[in-house]
């Protein structure tokens, strides 16, 4: 089980430290867009629906990553004085939820990327991009989330039975 951790974590943390480098890009041409339409007062067409990409991909892509460091918005309230392994208890009763919820996202992401993709769907701008790029980024992200849903569901496994040697 350590392995499959390992390789899960491994893959989303490389993921996560790779996706972070497109913020660069990101914030250059937004710097790029406001000195256009301020100080030269000509506003690019491309800039916009490129940032939205970017951003698509940052955000999907990284959703395993931040899982991974626990940055996702939790509601602890009941849960924040329970002993580590009463909560690996409940999280693993309430991954049920998790799982199916991601694995419709999974199959429901694949399918609209796939419909994008047949039909060559491209933004509704004046630059129109492929719009299927982006929404490709849907399944992959909802991908590496499961993964590291299994990670996660295989360390409170550990916890609850006291598999690991550290405890």
């Amino acid at each position: 089980m350590n392995f499959i951790i390992r390789i899960i974590d491994t893959i989303n943390g490389w993921v996560g430290r790779i996706v972070g480098f497109l913020l660069i890009p990101l914030v250059l041409i937004t710097a790029f867009e406001v000195f256009m339409r301020y100080i030269v007062q000509k506003p690019t067409i491309w800039s916009w629906d490129l940032n939205i990409q970017i951003f698509a991909a940052i955000v999907m892509l990284g959703g395993g990553y931040t899982m991974q460091h626990k940055g996702h918005v939790v509601v602890d309230v009941l849960v924040i004085n329970m002993k580590p392994k009463h909560r690996a208890i409940l999280d693993l009763f309430t991954s049920v939820f998790f799982f199916l919820g991601i694995i419709v996202l999974l199959f429901g992401g694949w399918e609209m990327a796939m419909l994008s993709f047949a039909a060559r769907e491209t933004m509704p701008t004046i630059w129109a991009p492929p719009y299927y790029t982006m929404k490709m980024m849907i399944p992959i992200g909802a991908f590496l989330v499961l993964l590291q849903g299994i990670s996660q569901f295989l360390k409170n496994i550990i916890l609850v039975f006291s598999l690991n040697k550290k405890e």
